[in-house]
């Protein structure tokens, strides 16, 4: 691929419209279709009507001052173009059927993009242009200058594939093209070496015959054309010399007068091998054949063949070749109105075989239930409501419209509003009809809405009175049904030859003592003979549409476009989140962020939360307006993940906590404003996290409906000082992991395969209690790994308030005897009261693990399952493995470190099993014990290893990532859970089957899956350790989240711990690894009770 565009130059005719395109081009950039460090500019013609040739011209001038300026040149110099890859893209002539022009034509689809890093938007033919470019004909070209006209629809189907050795000249990109559609356009004369002879426009039957190729087509000028960087010098050249000076801005401040100029008919023309010098100079040529009008007077005819000469002696002798698009395809997008509607309702475009588009007939549009859009038609960025009606081969494009509203057949409606709609509800329109809205700038500063209708059979430039019509029906038949007469659409001394429908004065704009708008519009289009409408139309203000099309408020347009997409956008917001769709929303969300709509989709979001009692729906909403405000901030400070305890929130909190859902909203939505105000990217960001403080406490009530699942039966109360012992198994999960986190558990459902381990031959967590005289708590902490011991001794409530901070000292064993209803908080009655109350006594709990902090072999999980064991055992309880799984869960919300469920069913269960989480609340987990031989036992217990690699991780700093990804839905991820659990249920089968090769396909299937849902979880160090194992083994995969901790290995052949010793070994890697025995544990937890 070839590097960035150095520079894109967009022109167009004025200066008010050079703003408003410099305003798409830097919000493109801004959303990253264009690189930022491109040089955008937007270049208005130094006067109307200098060709493309002039605009060319004046844009490689000023795009060479711009590159000097930044190399700190003080005068052009073309050095500048040598290394330089420059797009000019010319906007051309108006375009009658969109304000905006050809180039900015939305057309009915989507640009497919990476949904992590894409934004949403409408999109254009600039768009599809300016990607054609970049990815399928620019890539592999030597520095130089590209230009593109944008008044086609342009397919190519494939890179196209020029040889540029050594390539020094101009490359003309053509497309093969039948000769009827040729008729009507420029063509190329190619020799057998692909060098053009000539540049023929319009050609007549007899001239045709010669441009034939053997395959019966011709060689069509595509309005693609490259200049190497030494052409493009050469051209620049002549922005010094008189009478081509006229053609740039320079010329027009020197009082020179402005000379038309064609890219292909003067300028190219004078390379073409066949043409002669007195053909070019004299006009001849282009005059005739380019479609340049004969200039007036005798001394534009000097100064065209002056100009000419110029460009001959310039530019003669290069080499111009010519180049056809495979397969490709050139459509014009003319002043037909009927062809018009074609290229939206079957866009050749989607004929594109690679294109990274998404096509569909109803595009970034809102259609009620009770609306009806026939097949055959066209929705682009539109509402409609109230029972709109749109017949086949129809398009209706930026309109909002409400009520009964028929639309016949073939019609086209732009940019009409829901003012409109009463007007349009008691009017029947007619097949065939073009009514559009345009927002003009009229005297310099008024505003106003202009109206205009035609038919989609009428010829806009067609003289009147030769047999040519104004809404599908003849002038004389329009004369005579209205009474308008020949003189008030034209001046008396406009010469008849030119009186056209672009032209008459036909659309009113504003009357001295009535309004008028779109109803004395529709009374041109098939009302009777009205003498008060006809008096109202004659003595309104009016305008042709050629002048509308002059006066288009480019600014008021994009506006509208924009405002109605967000619009649209707000409604989908809505219906997504309210009606629990999958849709991916954060491309929607970074958009509005760049084109600052982010008040009104917050204001959105905060009325959907209002209208939901769902706590799913509403956690899933307040996790969408950190991806706003996280968007608003752009990645300018900090990362999302961080402390969201600032006392300013605590309120809105508090409400959430009390289930007051609609009163917390609003309390986090007026915190948020004095946040918003801020022009402080890092107040962004800080308030995004308060957000996502805000979901996890929903997600963590969502959780905690778990409890209903933890069930207990009474059982022998032990005597004071007598042990309660439980001895838990690690647990290494071999597939699913991810989709037992909530609330992807819960909103997508999960399944995970795991397996409960011995490590070194024995368990390795364990928990102890024992019931005391003296109504405390006393809490131990101990460390096998280091011998470390750490003693706590509650004795008010407010030593166990930090159950609910995970990195508190005891925070674990605190939330475990608060699940254990132990004693209650916060209560009137004190610490020593209650134990005294409730069992007669105090209580010491210690707990340990053999296991370093960040294993990922789930220990946290599984000791909290031993340490209720414990718990509900010396308060004369029992609780079975299940509703100790459902106790850890709910444990692991009061502790507000989040986590899923398989740490606790690897653990406490024995052997191999599947965990599965349907989706739904409340949250429930069910097990399904795998069955496996004795002789398969055998065989994976000589094969398993675990693997140290030294290196610890949080799975809470991954966590919050993959939590707010699943909220985005980014699709990738929800591709991800979906895959995540199919391999568990595929693991399980391999395991019940006995097919050790499967069950290592799973692991690193699995592994890949990890990576996927947690980027960055694999260490340098890890990446190394699996490569040199990989031969040797049937599978490999990092526990838990990954990032560090344990790995596993299951390796093809038995005595697995000497094989990877020897293989660590002899590749170099693992210093600091340590090698362990893993055994499938077949009794999971136990829990004795000592004498």
């Amino acid at each position: 691929m070839r590097r960035p565009w150095t520079a894109i130059v967009l022109t167009c005719q004025n200066v008010d419209s050079a703003h408003a395109y410099q305003d798409e081009l830097t919000l493109r950039q801004r959303k990253g279709l264009i690189p930022p460090d491109t040089l955008l500019l937007t270049v208005e013609d130094p006067k109307a009507h200098v060709g493309s040739g002039g605009a060319t011209l004046n844009a490689l001038l000023i795009v060479a001052e711009h590159l000097s300026a930044r190399n700190h040149f003080t005068v052009v110099n073309s050095d500048v173009l040598s290394d330089a890859y420059i797009l000019i893209m010319h906007m051309g002539r108006d375009f009658p059927y969109n304000p905006c022009g050809k180039a900015f034509t939305t057309l009915p689809a989507t640009l497919t993009a990476d949904t992590a890093v894409g934004y949403d938007g409408l999109f254009c033919n600039l768009d599809s242009l300016l990607d054609t470019m970049t990815r399928k004909i620019s890539p592999g070209s030597p520095p130089g200058v590209w230009v593109c006209s944008t008044d086609m629809l342009l397919t190519v189907p494939n890179i196209l594939e020029v040889d540029w050795t050594d390539f020094d000249g101009v490359c003309a990109v053509t497309v093969a093209a039948d000769v009827t559609y040729a008729r009507n356009h420029g063509v190329f004369k190619v020799d057998a070496e692909g060098t053009v002879e000539d540049i023929v426009y319009k050609p007549s039957n007899v001239g045709m015959q010669e441009l034939v190729t053997a395959e019966g087509t011709v060689h069509l000028v595509a309005g693609v054309v490259f200049l190497s960087s030494s052409t493009a010098e050469r051209l620049l050249t002549v922005h010094v010399t008189p009478p081509l000076d006229a053609c740039t801005y320079l010329g027009l401040d020197s009082g020179a007068e402005p000379i038309k100029l064609s890219l292909f008919f003067d300028i190219l023309l004078c390379m073409a091998t066949l043409v002669t010098e007195e053909a070019f100079v004299s006009g001849d040529r282009s005059g005739q054949y380019g479609g340049t009008p004969r200039p007036r007077n005798e001394r534009e005819v000097m100064t065209m063949r002056n100009a000419r000469a110029l460009l001959w002696k310039t530019l003669r002798g290069i080499n111009v070749k010519a180049v056809c698009i495979p397969d490709g395809r050139h459509d014009y997008m003319t002043e037909d109105a009927s062809v018009h509607l074609q290229h939206l309702v079957k866009c050749p475009l989607q004929l594109d075989p690679i294109c990274n588009l998404t096509w569909a007939p109803i595009t970034h549009s809102t259609i009620q239930e009770d609306c009806t859009v026939e097949a055959g038609s066209v929705i682009v960025n539109s509402v409609l409501e109230g029972g709109v009606c749109v017949s086949s081969g129809s398009a209706v494009s930026h309109c909002h419209l409400k009520g009964h509203i028929c639309i016949p057949k073939g019609c086209y409606l732009h940019a009409l509003g829901e003012e409109v709609s009463q007007v349009l509800q008691a009017t029947k329109l007619v097949p065939h009809t073009v009514l559009q809205c345009f927002h003009v700038k009229l005297f310099g500063t008024n505003k106003a809405k202009v109206y205009t209708v035609f038919g989609t059979k009428d010829e806009l430039q067609a003289t009147v009175g030769q047999g040519n019509t104004f809404c599908n029906e003849s002038w004389d038949v329009f004369f005579q049904r209205t009474g308008i007469l020949h003189g008030d659409l034209w001046g008396p001394h406009m010469p008849a030859d030119e009186c056209c429908l672009m032209n008459a004065k036909l659309f009113p704009v504003f009357h001295p003592t009535e309004p008028v708008g779109i109803a004395e519009v529709l009374w041109l289009l098939h009302s009777s003979k009205d003498i008060s409408l006809l008096d109202r139309w004659r003595g309104s203000w009016r305008l042709s549409l050629q002048e509308v099309l002059c006066s288009v408020d480019h600014s008021a347009e994009f506006m509208w476009r924009r405002d109605l997409f967000y619009s649209v956008g707000q409604h989908h917001v809505r219906k997504v989140l309210l009606s629990g769709r999958g849709d991916c929303l954060l491309p929607f969300f970074k958009s509005a962020a760049v084109e600052s709509y982010h008040r009104q989709v917050l204001v959105t979001l905060d009325q959907v939360v209002s209208r939901t009692a769902t706590p799913g729906v509403t956690a899933r909403t307040l996790a969408c307006i950190p991806d706003v405000l996280g968007s608003l901030a752009g990645g300018q400070w900090g990362l999302r993940s961080g402390p969201a305890a600032n006392k300013m929130w605590q309120p809105a909190y508090q409400l959430l906590e009390a289930g007051e859902y609609a009163a917390g909203v609003q309390a986090l939505a007026l915190e948020r404003e004095c946040w918003l105000d801020s022009s402080r990217p890092d107040f962004l960001i800080r308030a995004a996290r308060h957000y996502e403080g805000a979901e996890q406490i929903l997600r963590r009530q969502t959780v905690m409906t778990a409890k209903q699942f933890i069930h207990t039966q009474q059982s022998a109360v032990p005597g004071v000082g007598q042990w309660v012992v439980a001895e838990c198994p690690a647990r290494i999960d071999l597939s699913g992991g991810w989709s037992d986190t909530p609330p992807i558990t819960y909103e997508h459902g999960g399944s995970v395969t795991n397996v409960a381990l011995l490590i070194d031959g024995k368990k390795p967590i364990g928990a102890k209690a024992r019931r005391i005289q003296e109504p405390e708590l006393v809490l131990v902490i101990d460390s096998n790994l280091d011998n470390s011991s750490v003693r706590l001794t509650c004795t008010e409530l407010s030593d166990m308030e930090t159950y609910c901070q995970p990195h508190a000292p005891g925070a674990l064993l605190k939330a475990c005897v608060v699940c254990a209803d132990l004693l209650t908080l916060p209560s009137p009655s004190s610490l020593r009261e209650q134990l005294q109350t409730r069992h007669g006594c105090g209580f010491e709990l210690h707990t340990w693990s053999d296991i370093p902090h960040g294993s990922g072999l789930g220990t946290s999980s599984i000791l909290a399952g031993a340490i209720l064991a414990v718990l509900y055992k010396v308060t004369g309880l029992e609780a079975d493995n299940l509703s100790l799984m459902h106790g850890v869960l709910y444990v692991e919300q009061l502790l507000t470190s989040g986590g899923g469920w398989q740490d606790q069913v690897g653990g406490l269960d024995p052997a191999v099993k599947i965990g599965r989480c349907r989706p739904q609340v409340p949250v429930k987990v069910e097990v399904e014990h795998v069955s496996i031989s004795d002789e398969f036992l055998q065989a994976l217990n000589s094969r398993l290893v675990l693997v140290y690699t030294g290196k610890t991780r949080l799975a809470r700093n991954l966590l919050q990532d993959v939590v707010r990804n699943w909220y985005a839905r980014l699709p990738e991820v929800v591709a991800n859970c979906d895959d995540l659990v199919t391999n568990a249920e595929e693991c399980a089968k391999a395991f019940r089957e006995g097919d050790l090769s499967t069950v290592g396909a799973c692991m690193d299937r699995y592994w890949e899956q990890k990576k996927k849902m947690a980027p960055g979880c694999e260490p340098v160090a890890v990446r190394k350790m699996m490569t040199a194992l990989k031969p040797h083994v049937y599978g490999q995969v990092l526990a838990g989240a990954g990032g560090g901790g344990f790995m596993c290995v299951l390796t093809k052949e038995p005595g697995g711990l000497q094989l990877v010793r020897k293989v660590l070994q002899t590749a170099g890697v693992g210093e600091d690894v340590s090698i362990h025995t893993a055994q499938v544990d077949t009794s999971g937890i136990t829990v004795t009770t000592l004498e």
